[in-house]
């Protein structure tokens, strides 16, 4: 039924919870986990005091250590991952990681990293809802 399996993830608190469903969905279903981090290019460096470079490092080791702590875990479960980090807009990378890579399923935390952004930006779960027409799981 499900092949591919895609969760994205922040490092949050929400996406640690969706991590560990996904992975249990993942072994449930015999199939392989995505796991995706999207560094934020809109918000990211929008003073001029930052380095965008110091800031795209920054993010790219935290999404490395989130990426990792996502792997160690589902493989300790027997789930094959697959990780990759994408920089833009995250829900416009989910959904093109989504028809890239034939994802079947989806897992997302229902809020990430910053809630202020959230209001700003709107909703990466939402979006990815009214985009996709495959299932999508927000915890």
């Amino acid at each position: 039924m499900y092949r591919n399996i895609l969760l994205g993830t922040d490092g949050s608190d929400h996406a640690r919870t969706a991590a560990g469903h996904a992975i249990a969905a993942a072994d449930c279903f015999d199939c392989t986990l995505h796991a995706l981090y999207v560094i934020e290019t809109r918000t990211a460096y929008d003073n001029a005091i930052v380095d965008r470079e110091t800031v795209t490092a920054n993010l790219r080791e935290e999404g490395t250590a989130a990426l990792e702590a996502v792997a160690q875990r589902a493989e300790s479960e027997g789930v094959e991952t697959v990780t990759a980090i994408e920089e833009g807009v995250p829900a416009e990378q989910i959904c093109s990681y989504i028809e890239r890579e034939g994802i079947d399923m989806v897992y997302l935390g229902e809020r990430g990293q910053s809630e202020f952004k959230t209001v700003l930006l709107g909703s990466t779960s939402e979006t990815v809802i009214h985009e996709t027409e495959i299932p999508v799981v927000v915890l």
